[in-house]
């Protein structure tokens, strides 16, 4: 346990290094490697992530998915029940900070999407390994939707220096199918 909580200090650390034009570029090619992939292509509901904390920022792929007329939806998180919600977005204008100050949806149960319907969800980290595992800040909320809902397609993305050997998977941690870098796709 402790070599995953030193592993995430070190690598939120190196991430935090990391100059912004440097992210943005590498954003940027992520976001396009994400969406030339056939997984994308054929997906017509994406769950997507708010970036935070210098994390993968996946906005570009969010507006060609709207431009495409594929369905974009975010997550709510619920920090008591450690659980999140899934609700569909048409704009970046309705989103608010939540919980740990990230852009979320509102809770409209209008808007609120089953897990289930998901054909693709594309999940941010502080690390990745070969084998396709992912570190995230310890909250435990992606392996507890992935162990929910074990039939959604998922795919990491990632900056090259966030990928290690081994971020020492636990037996609830959920792997992932993809990794999509600025440099190619992993397939797991």
């Amino acid at each position: 346990m402790n070599q995953k909580k030193e592993l995430r200090e070190q690598m939120i650390l190196r991430r935090k290094l990391l100059s912004p034009s440097y992210m943005a570029e590498s954003s940027q090619r992520i976001s396009k490697n994400l969406t030339q992939a056939s997984f994308y292509i054929h997906a017509d509901m994406i769950l997507f992530y708010m970036a935070f904390r210098n994390e993968v920022n996946v906005g570009l792929a969010m507006e060609e998915a709207w431009k495409t007329g594929k369905k974009v939806v975010l997550p709510r998180v619920n920090p008591k029940e450690r659980t999140m919600s899934c609700y569909q977005v048409e704009s970046f204008a309705e989103l608010k900070p939540g919980s740990y100050g990230i852009l979320e949806p509102p809770a409209d149960p209008e808007k609120e999407v089953h897990p289930a319907e998901l054909s693709l969800v594309v999940v941010p980290g502080v690390a990745f390994d070969h084998q396709g595992y992912r570190l995230g800040y310890g909250g435990g909320y992606y392996d507890r939707f992935f162990s929910q809902y074990p039939s959604c397609l998922r795919v990491g993305v990632a900056y090259p220096e966030q990928i290690v050997e081994t971020v020492y998977p636990e037996s609830h941690d959920q792997p992932l199918n993809y990794l999509v870098t600025s440099q190619g796709i992993f397939n797991f």
